[in-house]
């Protein structure tokens, strides 16, 4: 006759075994668990994955070191016990080796591997199972916890750096699925996004050498008019007659549109737009920031120390740069192919125009944000460097209206003195 007791043996090693399955794959489940992919999840994924990953965060929040401790100490008793119920039907040796067995395929091997594929749903699943396990073993698991605590730190948070996300979003044009991946000119523009504040703002200028820029005794006749318009830009920097280096402020074409060259008028009749100057370590984001403003549409680039304009940043710069591709027109293709060329061989000759002194430009004190230091600048603005730390001064061309009256002036003076020689000279 059977021993009713051998049943009831069987059923608590099943238990035991079920248990310990439990625990092992729990262990995975939830210590495996990354803090930013939950939040991920909890933020973008569909509503149920977004309601599993609220309940496991709630339940991480009460500490890692804690479930873990209690988890652990849940495999042990249950691991330890299984060979004791079953030394009660089977011998001692025989007893071990079926403990072993059923611990690593039904303990271990069987439920690590469900859990770790199906991690989240089964953590959500057996977070009120886990929470009243963890207070049953609050009296041992909660102080072991805060002494890991003490001793190894609390489980923070850990991002990526700007090269670690380059390289994550990298990875994502070949994993998963086709229609989630990525493709190359995104990660171009992922990739210029991150880089933006690395780069100073010398790294894409355009060197001042290479600019295009009218003094501001220039006559606009026909020849510099044809001029212009073979060149293409919307905006052209303006000098400071005998001085390329000292830019005035900025022309806009379109001004020309119905002007008559005819008139013979000269760049300083005109009305200029300010221009801002930034220092040759400024970041490529600040810059952004500037044109956000929609206020300007370029920015000199200079050396605080010397005071010398190094180049020039424009929007289709900064643009270039995030999308990590060069921007194409009709005047870049012209300047890249035959017309570049063509001016190189034959370039067109400089009229001659008169060479007029221009009046010095007033000293007003501005003060650098970011290292206190004084410098010249025609105009005191502090809005850039409070806003943005790193732009060290405004050169505005605000206050050009003296160059007008002087440059009149001065040929009004010139006029007379010529107009007094051929009297002189009539009468003798």
């Amino acid at each position: 006759m059977e021993d009713p007791s051998l049943w009831l043996h069987v059923c608590i090693s099943a238990v035991l075994v079920l248990l310990c399955g439990a625990f092992s794959g729990l262990t995975i489940a939830l210590m495996t668990q990354d803090d930013i992919y939950l939040r991920v999840i909890e933020l973008s994924a569909e509503p149920a994955d977004q309601h599993n990953a609220k309940k496991v965060i709630a339940l991480l929040k009460r500490g890692k070191h804690w479930i873990l401790v209690a988890l652990l100490l849940g495999n042990a008793i249950t691991s330890e016990a299984l060979p004791v119920v079953l030394d009660q039907f089977l011998d001692g040796g025989l007893a071990v080796l079926a403990s072993t067995a059923l611990v690593v395929i039904f303990s271990d091997v069987i439920p690590q591997s469900v859990c770790a594929r199906h991690s989240l749903t089964v953590g959500a699943y057996m977070v009120p199972y886990v929470s009243i396990f963890m207070n049953m073993l609050a009296p041992i698991a909660w102080p072991i916890a805060k002494l890991l605590d003490a001793l190894v730190g609390d489980h923070d948070p850990t991002g990526f750096t700007r090269p670690g996300l380059k390289a994550l979003f990298s990875l994502h044009t070949v994993l998963g699925k086709p229609e989630d991946r990525l493709n190359s000119d995104e990660v171009k523009i992922i990739h210029g996004a991150l880089g933006i504040i690395d780069k100073s703002a010398t790294r894409i200028m355009t060197p001042i050498e290479d600019v295009y820029s009218l003094s501001a005794d220039t006559v606009l006749d026909e020849y510099t008019i044809d001029r212009i318009r073979i060149q293409g830009y919307s905006r052209i920097l303006v000098h400071a007659p005998n001085n390329r280096l000292d830019i005035l402020g900025v022309f806009v074409t379109r001004k020309l549109v119905r002007y008559n060259p005819k008139l013979c008028k000269r760049v300083c009749d005109f009305d200029w737009s300010p221009i801002p100057t930034i220092h040759s370590r400024t970041n490529c984001l600040n810059v952004l920031k500037i044109f956000q403003e929609g206020t300007y549409h370029m920015v000199l680039v200079s050396q605080k120390e010397r005071n010398l304009v190094l180049g020039i940043i424009t929007r289709e710069d900064i643009l270039e740069e995030l999308i990590g591709e060069d921007i194409l027109d009709e005047f870049d293709c012209m300047h890249d192919r035959a017309t570049l060329l063509a001016r190189q061989l034959n370039p067109l000759p400089t009229p001659p125009t008169p060479t007029e002194k221009i009046i010095e430009k007033p000293s007003i004190i501005a003060i650098s944000a970011p290292e206190s230091e004084v410098i010249n600048a025609w105009v005191r603005e502090t809005s850039f460097s409070q806003q943005y730390g790193s732009v060290d001064y405004f050169n505005s061309a605000a206050q050009w209206k003296y160059i007008q009256n002087y440059l009149a002036q001065t040929r009004k003076r010139q006029q007379s003195e010529n107009a007094g020689r051929r009297t002189y000279g009539t009468l003798s």
